[in-house]
């Protein structure tokens, strides 16, 4: 059997003003012609399908597109909620879809309930913060090392079948450092991160949330997002994760993602980059200038690289930034997140849940009416 993994899609996503709708459609079409050729048996999706909690009626149609022609081939698909998408309007419909093998779950409290399918157990478990498992469970939990102890203690695994779980939160090692990609929002400090000891009984844990794809523990993979959303992306390559299961022993594989358009970082003097690399004409472009700063800078990079997402100049960089301490990409950072970021730098202190779900009312009604 083999079993594919994917996850952060960030169907809808605009960078620098620029609509990616266009490259996830080709990385659709091409997952679903690869799933083909590879005689792909399950579809693993981790979570965050959409980039915002009410994505535009494009977005949702290319993923209803894509679980249709997922039907049409008769393979089976097992698809959780991230923290970008809406438990609504992803679990909309998913007792009708499960009719067609495609199961979708985005309840903390389905997720405890295995889904058989071929000899395997998979348990779908959405995101979730410790307060969501509390409410669900009417608990009182202060970490999420506790609560998701507690949620996966209710699971009883069966030992005779392969235990697959899928999971959006960030999942730490238990030596050595996570390597995140340049479009997450990293949680600093432990009460938003998850011990992978915690996940030990599983026989393989399909995470999403980070996009960087690695492994984690021997058992625990992310498969990073499809694409790079984000300039410190390019450093590493995009790849599918494929899971094979023969005499109910697992072993992994790795297969290159090719995008519909790179994205380069070129490093240079204004003149070199307007001047050569003509292999990234059709690139997304961002630009880091060795020169004082050059008039019409960008009108000019736009005249060369019609994708160029930015610019900037390399003497005004004040030094590497730590990803795991700074948010690093304002676009690519929830409005929610950026919010408790301003919140607490400017008021020392932090959003009461209510302040929270307030917060998240106001921005969802903005969505709404820019919409």
């Amino acid at each position: 059997m083999k079993i594919l993994h994917i996850s952060d899609l960030h169907l809808g996503k605009k960078i620098s003003g620029y609509s990616l709708i266009e490259d996830q459609k080709y990385f659709l079409d091409t997952t679903l012609k690869y799933i083909i050729n590879n005689q792909i048996n399950h579809l693993i999706i981790s979570g965050d399908i959409y980039d915002i909690s009410n994505p535009s009626g494009e977005a949702i149609s290319l993923f209803s597109d894509f679980l249709n022609d997922i039907k049409s081939i008769n393979i089976k698909a097992f698809i959780i909620s991230g923290n970008h998408d809406s438990v609504e309007r992803v679990g909309y419909g998913s007792k009708l879809i499960a009719q067609n093998n495609i199961f979708i779950n985005t309840s903390i409290l389905d997720s405890i309930k295995p889904i058989s399918v071929d000899d395997v157990n998979y348990y779908l478990i959405p995101y979730a913060s410790v307060a969501d498992i509390n409410y669900a469970f009417n608990k009182s939990f202060k970490t999420n090392d506790e609560a998701f102890s507690f949620l996966i203690s209710e699971m009883k695994l069966d030992s005779n079948k392969i235990n697959i779980a899928l999971a959006h939160q960030l999942v730490l090692p238990q030596s050595g450092d996570i390597l995140y990609g340049g479009s997450e929002e990293p949680s600093v400090g432990s009460l938003q991160s998850i011990s992978s000891s915690i996940f030990e009984k599983f026989n393989y844990v399909a995470l999403g949330h980070i996009h960087k794809p690695q492994r984690i523990s021997d058992n625990i993979y992310y498969s990073g997002s499809p694409l790079s959303y984000h300039s410190d992306e390019v450093k590493y390559q995009k790849t599918y994760t494929i899971i094979n299961i023969e005499n109910n022993k697992l072993e992994l594989s790795f297969d290159e993602i090719i995008p519909l358009r790179r994205v380069s970082v070129l490093n240079d003097t204004f003149d070199n980059i307007i001047n050569n690399y003509p292999d990234c004409i059709d690139d997304y472009i961002y630009a880091v200038i060795k020169d004082d700063e050059v008039t019409n800078a960008m009108e000019k990079l736009k005249n060369r690289y019609p994708y160029a997402l930015s610019l900037r100049y390399e003497k005004n960089e004040i030094g590497k930034i730590d990803i795991s301490q700074k948010i690093i990409d304002i676009e690519s950072v929830s409005n929610e997140d950026l919010f408790k970021k301003l919140y607490e730098n400017q008021m020392n202190e932090k959003l009461s849940n209510y302040q929270m779900d307030l917060v998240k009312k106001i921005l969802e009604e903005c969505e709404e009416d820019e919409a």
